[in-house]
């Protein structure tokens, strides 16, 4: 076991009552069977081994291949339980759930058909297919705020975007806690009259920079406003976007992170009464051949980040380097809070002018020519890694906004546990993508949909620290961990994070 990682221990303990099965979009308590035999028989059998179960034929769907819709008892057997139990009897041929079917989840914008990267139907000459999934991620979530109500704040570093953009004005955020052009540092965080969010060259809030172009774009891929019936969608229909302007040189990209460390670190020690809960950064910049070790304090600023709870997104280079040898910051350091992006195109190839590293960038996603805000107001082509990175951190948005509510409960544990259950999402729910394989750490492209189902898969229980843990290491391949149990729970099992993944754990 390499001893150089970040260890992260939860006692998950189960609550009366608690739920550990995600929540689908089915008929709870019905199932389609293909059966052999006539229903009748097999209903009359079926009871007589399991009688709780109280299985009833409802009708036939399919009579010429015999598929009919049965009910049973859903307060006594999950549906993954009944599912089993017909799946192991040699008279059923196929068992599944009732799905309910819905529409797919489309915003009504009128440049949306432009977007191609959420759903591509080769509207710009790519290949159908090579897209986010996004039109059935957003029937689990379009953004906006945590199941319990937390408001989701993703923090865009660049060159600053328009106030006045009409696919914006929604989504920005701002900083409840300060009163406005007062001169006066009114919630304590250290900066003054930072209402609209940081400026690192004037110190002030001046967002809108000179020419935010590039950031405008950023802006409207992490989270242009959706179904407004006007201009384009982001990533998440409704966010907040905390604004920070910075990044010319090291020092301004540690005084940009800064900001949002702050907030997050004011939002954890007041339980959200102060500060902003931030759970994603972007950063669509960086230095082509920058060396780590050359950066420690760049690098380390990602873990300061990760413990409050925040997951940080980093752009590599647009030029076909090997990140691994040749070096880049950040998407070099070696942080487990840090996604490192890499550029795939409309044909679902990697870019050659897109960097790569079997080591250091976790995944590709869609950026070489995708439709996105732009300056004047209007909207326009953006392409580059600095357009596939934010997809991303619009991702992370949508993964705390979902219905899995263990995840959202975790925040206020283990904040940085939760950054990495969301990571993890991120890269378990990847397209494996043969221009990837061998070039990342996943071999894939960044899939909304399915990182969003592997995390209702995975939703994690209501869980607290135990009152006093210890552990030890007598060996390379073992950890023993030591805990005192709780009178009125029940301690089941524990998750461990080596170097960001979990690894399998067994209770003696």
């Amino acid at each position: 076991m390499n001893t150089r990682f970040v260890f992260s221990i939860l006692i998950l303990l189960l609550w009366q009552g608690l739920s550990l099965q995600a929540q689908s979009k089915i008929v709870k308590g019905e199932v389609l069977l293909q059966i052999q035999g006539s229903e009748s028989a097999f209903v009359e059998s079926i009871n007589k081994k399991y009688s709780s179960l109280n299985l009833n034929w409802e009708q036939v769907i399919l009579p010429t291949v015999n598929v009919h819709l049965f009910s049973f008892n859903k307060n006594d057997y999950s549906h993954k339980r009944a599912l089993d139990l017909f799946r192991n009897e040699k008279q059923v041929l196929i068992a599944q759930n009732n799905h309910i079917i819905n529409e797919r989840a489309v915003p009504n914008d009128g440049e949306y058909p432009f977007q191609w990267q959420y759903n591509n139907e080769g509207q710009s000459g790519g290949t159908e297919g090579a897209d986010l999934d996004a039109d059935l991620a957003w029937e689990r979530s379009t953004g906006g705020s945590t199941p319990s109500g937390k408001e989701i704040v993703l923090c865009v570093i660049d060159d600053g975007c328009l106030l006045s953009h009409p696919d914006l004005q929604n989504n920005l955020w701002t900083n409840m806690g300060e009163i406005p052009d007062n001169l006066i540092d009114d919630d304590g965080n250290g900066y003054v009259d930072d209402y609209l969010g940081w400026n690192t060259d004037d110190l002030n809030d001046d967002i809108e920079g000179v020419l935010p172009d590039h950031g405008m774009a950023v802006c409207g891929i992490v989270g242009a406003d959706g179904n407004n019936n006007q201009g384009v969608t982001g990533v998440n229909w409704t966010t907040k976007i905390m604004v920070v302007l910075g990044g010319g040189t090291e020092a301004q990209a540690l005084t940009a992170y800064a900001y949002p460390l702050k907030m997050r670190e004011m939002w954890n020690a007041s339980n959200g009464t102060e500060g902003a809960f931030v759970v994603a950064t972007n950063a669509s910049w960086g230095v082509n051949g920058g060396q780590p070790e050359e950066a420690p304090l760049w690098c380390t600023v990602y873990d300061l980040l990760g413990a409050e709870g925040v997951l940080n997104v980093g752009a590599t280079a647009n030029n076909n380097i090997d990140v691994d040898v040749a070096g880049d910051l950040p998407t070099g350091c070696s942080s487990d809070y840090l996604v490192s992006v890499t550029n795939v195109n409309h044909f679902n190839d990697k870019l050659n002018a897109a960097g790569y590293g079997a080591e250091s960038i976790d995944l590709g996603a869609y950026g070489e020519g995708v439709w996105t805000l732009n300056i004047n107001g209007a909207t326009g082509t953006f392409g580059g890694t600095s357009a596939a990175a934010p997809h991303v951190t619009g991702a992370i948005g949508l993964l705390y906004a979902s219905n899995c509510s263990g995840l959202d409960e975790l925040t206020d544990i283990d904040p940085a546990a939760a950054a990495l259950w969301a990571k993890q999402s991120i890269l378990e729910g990847v397209v494996p993508n043969n221009t990837l394989a061998g070039l990342t750490t996943s071999n894939g492209v960044l899939n909304l949909n399915n990182s969003l189902l592997w995390l209702e898969e995975n939703c994690p229980s209501a869980c607290i620290t135990a009152p006093t843990l210890d552990f030890s290491l007598p060996d390379s391949n073992t950890v023993n961990i030591n805990w005192e149990t709780l009178a009125s729970e029940e301690v089941v099992g524990f998750h461990c994070w080596f170097s960001g993944n979990p690894v399998d754990t067994t209770c003696i």
